[in-house]
C-alpha cells in the first residue's frame, strides 16, 4: 500500500526535515524575529517536498504534519504540560492600587483647584492651572474661552472640570 509513497527518503531529506523541527523548536523556547521558525517551515516544507512522489501527496504530507503538531499541542494542554511552558510567556501579577499601585495620582492634587480655559471647551480642551497648561474634559457642557473653571475629579490622566459662575 505505501509502495513508493516515501521514494525520495534518504539520509540528507530525514537530516532536513529534522532541522526543521528543530529550528521551530528553537523558536517556540526562545522566540525572537521568527528567523528561526520562518527557516524551520520553510526547510520542512522543502523536505517533505524532496521526499514526496507527487504534488498531492506533498500535500496530504504537510497537512498530516500540521494536524499532528496540533494533535499534540492539545495533549500537551490537556495534560498540563503546557502549562509550565506558557507560564514564561504571560505577566500572572496585578498591580493593585490596594498594594499600592497607583497609575497616576498626580492629577489627583488638582481637584478642588480653579483655573481657566485656555482653549473653547467642547466637552474636551485645555485648562491653566498655576502656570501650568493641562488637558481637561467638562462634565458635558460647553465652557468658553477665559472662562473660570474648578477641577471636580480626576481619573487616571484625565481632569473633569466644571464652569464656575460668578454672579
Amino acid at each position: 500500500m505505501l509502495e513508493g509513497f516515501y521514494q525520495g527518503i534518504n539520509l540528507f531529506t530525514a537530516f532536513l526535515y529534522v532541522l526543521g523541527l528543530v529550528l521551530l523548536l528553537v523558536e517556540v523556547a526562545f522566540p525572537g524575529f521568527g528567523v528561526a521558525g520562518i527557516s524551520g517551515i520553510i526547510v520542512v516544507i522543502i523536505s517533505i517536498i524532496m521526499i514526496s512522489a507527487s504534488p498531492i501527496q506533498a500535500l496530504l504530507m504537510m497537512i498530516g504534519t500540521a494536524a499532528f503538531a496540533g494533535l499534540l499541542l492539545v495533549a500537551m494542554i490537556k495534560l498540563g504540560w503546557a502549562k509550565k511552558y506558557l507560564k514564561s510567556f504571560v505577566l500572572n501579577t496585578e498591580q493593585k492600587n490596594e498594594e499600592g499601585y497607583i497609575s497616576n495620582d498626580k492629577y489627583t492634587s488638582f481637584i478642588g483647584k480653579r483655573g481657566i480655559a485656555v482653549t473653547p471647551m467642547r466637552s474636551a480642551g485645555i485648562i491653566m492651572i498655576d502656570n501650568m497648561k493641562l488637558d481637561a474634559v467638562s462634565e458635558g457642557e460647553f465652557i468658553n474661552k477665559d472662562a473660570l473653571v474648578e477641577v471636580i475629579r480626576a481619573e487616571g490622566s484625565s481632569l473633569f472640570v466644571r464652569e464656575i459662575k460668578e454672579n
